[in-house]
């Protein structure tokens, strides 16, 4: 992993969204860790932009929650906490259950075999332990089902719910033999989906967030008590 955040190329995106990607990667990645100060300056000149849209960078991710804007301090890079994760992930069961309910008799043959190929992709993905690729393939699969309601509220809350969990679940693809594990969930996700079965789609996305939280507290657990043990 380089030490800096690489500098912006040309694009079709405009450079305020380019440099919030750019940022958002870095603090899942821990380049810039949890509770460190964000010098502006630095990212300005890193990132080879003005100050303009790092500023209206980082206010949009604190709308996401990866930022925290102090007053007369700056801007923070928000810590992550057991609490905050296992509300978020309460929160996501209740949103994300209930929408895969109502999502089931509305899928389409079309949109199983998409979520079919991007099984494959995933399945690829992890073949070659590309992270990055598993999670734009694995978010497609799940928001196929949540499209499929056709309710853009919906779909808006939950993908800013989902940017939040980013933050854990990095963490959870850190984890090793998890291959299997995220195959067996997505199958039985895929299952209940062929089927149009609203309960066993609502029960099988709940169970899979529940299997992601179970694996990030263990791993954050383990982590604390490493740095206790090195006190």
């Amino acid at each position: 992993m380089s030490d800096r955040i690489l500098p912006i190329e040309e694009s079709r995106k405009t450079i305020a969204l380019i440099v919030q990607d750019r940022i958002r990667d870095a603090i899942l990645s821990g380049l810039l860790p949890p509770g460190s100060r964000i010098d502006q300056n630095q990212l300005a000149s890193d990132l080879n932009v003005s100050l303009v849209p790092v500023r209206e960078a980082l206010k949009k991710l604190e709308g996401e929650g990866f930022i925290h804007i102090v007053p007369r301090r700056g801007a923070f890079i928000t810590k992550t906490s057991l609490e905050d994760m296992e509300d978020l992930y309460f929160t996501r069961s209740l949103l994300e259950g209930q929408t895969a309910y109502h999502a089931a008799e509305k899928l389409t043959d079309e949109a199983i075999e998409h979520m079919e190929s991007l099984m494959r992709e995933m399945d690829a993905a992890l073949a070659v332990d590309d992270k990055n690729r598993f999670m734009r393939a694995n978010r497609d699969f799940h928001f196929t089902i949540y499209n499929a309601v056709g309710s853009h509220y919906l779909s808006n809350m939950i993908n800013g719910l989902w940017d939040l969990a980013l933050r854990y679940r990095y963490r959870y693809m850190l984890l090793q033999n998890q291959a299997s594990v995220l195959r067996q969930e997505h199958e039985v996700i895929l299952k209940a989906c062929h089927a149009r079965d609203a309960r066993a789609l609502r029960d099988a996305v709940v169970d899979h967030m529940q299997q992601t939280l179970v694996g990030v507290r263990e791993y954050l657990e383990g982590q604390g008590k490493e740095k206790k043990g090195k006190k």
